[in-house]
Formats: structure tokens, C-alpha cells, sequence
């Protein structure tokens, strides 16, 4: 049978779209905080901030890509195998999975530019310790110092973006945010095969070294602090069920087709966790996450579309190495061109995205852009038998239609976050991002592993029924995830219809 080997990664794209909203900052009673608020003269030029925030930006995205191109190096170097070098990704992605919604949460507590330059030095000091890694269970570790630092960047970096600069340029703030990502993504491949090539694959954690230092140097000088919420009681219980829950169904999703018993096993034991989670912080005065910001209806159907959306794309993404090498019989570096296209698209439509963020109905283009995105994998469902002129300008067209969601979707759910919990709402986005991605490639594979064993059941590896079996296996599973984009669409269209206003800066009273 033909196995599409599950090897995910972390999740570079750094789309956790931040705001900030136009009323003061309420506790958990909605009682108003005391605070200074961020006037019109304490707005930074979004030319000024958000070349330095991106730095961090980035480092982070350019360490997702940069990693995967040298895997089969290190596994050589360190003498494991492929399923012993998976874990230097799960490790990463289970870390970030955990404690990106804490991350969240501490940012609006002690301070967003604290919090970001702490994920910047435990990222930096994480690469270090990659570098001089010389066993496969201390470059695990390494990555999961990485997790922890990327973690408090993802949650905290366009915050600061976002804090500082006029409420009227959010939608282009994150659009360009997107052109960094996309960016980073782009030059990761190529730039990681160079280094590992020609210098050795402990240079790709080199590069973080410099890099983030001039970042955390220039935050420091540039960025002011954001404010810090008083009498600061810490969820301790909470952090821990919220880990628990976090782990074990990222951890469960991973290895559910490998390891039935035990994967079903870690998504009950998230589940208990979970609802113990929810019983504490609806119980707790001061809890981790207030959970009434899940009543919200703009944020509660903005993370879920966000979910099937991530989910969609990553799983469309992720089979197409396997086609480009295995039935195309591409080599590795014709593929790795190849897939540059999605982010090149993505960079392109983003600031495009943020722009019309501005201008048009953020519920009806975030709608828009899921409903593009369920055509385009239609589309391509139904022609990837076709010629690669085809193939490729379809999934540029998808990226650039997951660009134009998240873009949207973004805006929308954080102008809806109250303003005390504009980090801990990105951190959640963040890990539905994060989720998705981990169910989109598990869903593909198990998938695409099913239809491909229906239509080739002796496992035919060449000639006319290996390719038949490919592309009709292919083509009923992109079906189904167009399907799902199609209800993340749906959902996204029940999400409250004023989000224009709010985008443009209104000083809407906000309640929780």
C-alpha cells in the first residue's frame, strides 16, 4: 500500500492577527482597570515598528522552513532514524501547542514587549544549544527551549505592531505581516539547503544567533512597554490542566494512525482535562483564560473557521511533495521550487489582503476568502490529472485565498477581543492554527493512505494503474477538505456583521 509517511512541521506562518480595541481594560468582574491609554502622539510609524517586530517575525517563520529541508542531514549526523528525527518537529510543535496561550496570557499581564524580547532570548538561547547538540535527545531538547521562546513571539510580536500603530492601518499592518512570513518561508528552503550543503546543518540555528540579538537590541531601544495589569494573581492550576489538554490532543491527533490505542487514549485524557479546564476558569475570579470571550460570537466562530481553514490548506500543501516526486518524478530540488510558489503567492496577496481589510466588510471578505479556497481544492480536485500549468497557478490561488481569510479573520476576531485579552485571544488563534495543521496532515494521510489501498489494492508501484490510483486517491481526498472549507466558510459567515466599523477604529463601548 502506499503510505504518505507523516512528518509534520511546525507551523511557521505566523498569522496571529493582534489588535487592540478603543475602550479600557475591564477585570474579570468588569470592573475598569486604572490604565494609561495608548494616545494618538504615542503611535509609531508602522515603517519604524514593523521592520523591527518582524525580525522576530522572521527568525521564527525562516526556522519552520529552514529545518525541514535538513532533516535526512542530521538524522545521518546523529546517527537515528526518520522516526527518530520526527521528533525534533513534534517536539516543537507540541511545546508551542502548549504554551502559546500562556505565552498570551502573561503578555497582557507583565507587559507584550517584555514577553516578546523573553521569547526572543530563550529562541536565541535555544538555537545555541542546537548548535552544539551532539545527540539526538539534546537537540530535542534545544528545539523545545526553541517552542517555549517561538511561543511568546507568536503571541506577543504583532500585538506590539498593532498597539502602536493607528487603529485605520490595521488590515495593512497584518497584511504586511503576512509578506514578512511569507518571505521568510520562501527563502527558508533554499537558504537551509545552501547552508547544510556547504557549511553543515548546525548553521541553519546559527543564523538565529545574530539575528536575534539586533532584535532583542532594538526592541528594547524603539518599542515602549505596553501596560501591566495590576494585582497579578497567576492561574497556576489552570496553566497546568491547560498544558495537559494542549499535549495530550496534539500528542493524540499525531499518533492516532500509528498508534491507535495510545492516540485515542491521549484525546480522552484531553478531553477530561479540558472539561476540567473549563469547570476551573468558569469557577476562578482571575482565571487563565476568561472565558467569556468565548460567548463572543465574532471570536468564537473566527477560531473555529480559522481551524478548518489551517486544516484545509496544510492538508492540501502536504501531499503535494509525494505528487511532484512520485508520480511527476521531480527531483528534490525541482520540488522545493515548486512549493516556494505558495508563500510567494501568500507574500503577494497579503499586503493586498490588509488593504481591503480596511475598506470592505471584514465578515463578508474573511467568508469570501474560505469560499475561494473551498473552489480553488475543488478545482484542483478535479484537474489534478492535468498539466502542471494548471496545477500550480491553482494552488497559488489557494494560498492566496487562505492569505485573504486570514488576513480578514483576523482583523475580525481581535477588534472583537477585549482589550485586556488581545494576547491570550492570538494565542488561541495561534494554536487552532497549530491544531489544524496537525489534524490537516494526519487527516490527509489517513485519507489519501484509505482511497489509495481502495483503487490499488496489489499495491502497484509504477506504470499506468500506480498513477490512475494516485490521482483518483488525490482527487476524492481534496473533496473532502473542500468540503471543510466550505463549512469553515459557512461558519464564518455567523460571526456579527459590524466588524467594518470596529476596523476603522470606532470607539465602540465594548462589554464582555
Amino acid at each position: 500500500m502506499k503510505e504518505i509517511f507523516l512528518l509534520p512541521r511546525e507551523s511557521a506562518i505566523s498569522d496571529i492577527f493582534l489588535s487592540h480595541s478603543e475602550f479600557p481594560f475591564m477585570t474579570s468582574d468588569n470592573q475598569p482597570y486604572s490604565i494609561v491609554e495608548i494616545s494618538k502622539s504615542a503611535f509609531i510609524p508602522l515603517r519604524l515598528i514593523l521592520p523591527i517586530t518582524a525580525i522576530g517575525t522572521f527568525m521564527s517563520a525562516m526556522d519552520g522552513s529552514i529545518v525541514n529541508v535538513s532533516l535526512v542531514t542530521i538524522a545521518k549526523d546523529l546517527d537515528t532514524n526518520m522516526e527518530g528525527i520526527r521528533l525534533i518537529v513534534i517536539a516543537y510543535l507540541l511545546v508551542i501547542s502548549c504554551f502559546i496561550g500562556i505565552a498570551g496570557m502573561l503578555g497582557d499581564n507583565y507587559g507584550r514587549k517584555k514577553l516578546f524580547q523573553t521569547g526572543m532570548g530563550l529562541f536565541v538561547f535555544g538555537s545555541v544549544l542546537c548548535v552544539v547538540s551532539s545527540t539526538l535527545e539534546m537537540l530535542v531538547f534545544a528545539r523545545v527551549v526553541q517552542a517555549i521562546g517561538g511561543a511568546g513571539l507568536t503571541a506577543n510580536g504583532l500585538a506590539l505592531v498593532i498597539t502602536y500603530v493607528d487603529p485605520t492601518i490595521r488590515g495593512r499592518a497584518i497584511g504586511l505581516n503576512s509578506l514578512v512570513v511569507a518571505s521568510a518561508l520562501s527563502s527558508g528552503p533554499v537558504l537551509g539547503g545552501f547552508l547544510s550543503q556547504f557549511i553543515g546543518w548546525t548553521s541553519i540555528f546559527l543564523i538565529n544567533i545574530p539575528i536575534g540579538l539586533i532584535g532583542i537590541f532594538l526592541v528594547h531601544r524603539q518599542i515602549p512597554e505596553t501596560p501591566r495589569r495590576p494585582n497579578i494573581k497567576i492561574d497556576y492550576l489552570g496553566m497546568i490542566f491547560f498544558i495537559i489538554t494542549a499535549f495530550s490532543f496534539v500528542g493524540g491527533v499525531l499518533i492516532v494512525f500509528k498508534d491507535t490505542l495510545t492516540g485515542v487514549f491521549l484525546i480522552i485524557i484531553s478531553i477530561i482535562f479540558g472539561t476540567l479546564f473549563v469547570y476551573l476558569e468558569i469557577r476562578n475570579p482571575k482565571p487563565m483564560i476568561s472565558l467569556t470571550i468565548m460567548k463572543d460570537r465574532t471570536i468564537l466562530t473566527g477560531i473555529f473557521s480559522s481551524f478548518l481553514c489551517y486544516m484545509v490548506y496544510y492538508g492540501m500543501v502536504f501531499l503535494l511533495p509525494f505528487f511532484y516526486q512520485d508520480v511527476l518524478l521531480f527531483s528534490q530540488s525541482q520540488t522545493g521550487l515548486l512549493m516556494i510558489v505558495p508563500p510567494v503567492a501568500m507574500a503577494i496577496m497579503g499586503p493586498i489582503a490588509g488593504l481591503f481589510a480596511e475598506k470592505i466588510d471584514i465578515r463578508k471578505l474573511a467568508s469570501f476568502g474560505a469560499l475561494l479556497l473551498s473552489g480553488f481544492v475543488l478545482i484542483l480536485a478535479q484537474t489534478i490529472n492535468l498539466e502542471l500549468y494548471i496545477i500550480v497557478p491553482l494552488v497559488a490561488l489557494s494560498a492566496g485565498a487562505l492569505t485573504t481569510f486570514t488576513v480578514s479573520n483576523g482583523t475580525s476576531v481581535m477588534n472583537a477581543a477585549p482589550k485586556k485579552d488581545v494576547s491570550v485571544v492570538s494565542g488561541l488563534i495561534g494554536l487552532s492554527r497549530n491544531i489544524g495543521f496537525t489534524l490537516g496532515t494526519t487527516l490527509t494521510s489517513a485519507f489519501f493512505s484509505l482511497f489509495y489501498l481502495m483503487y490499488n489494492p496489489d499495491d502497484i508501484t509504477s506504470g499506468q494503474i500506480f498513477t490512475s490510483s494516485y490521482y483518483q486517491s488525490m482527487e476524492q481526498t481534496y473533496l473532502i477538505f473542500a468540503l471543510l472549507a466550505l463549512l469553515g466558510a459557512g461558519i464564518s459567515l455567523l460571526r456579527k456583521s459590524n466588524d467594518t466599523e470596529n476596523a476603522h477604529g470606532a470607539n465602540a463601548p465594548h462589554s464582555e
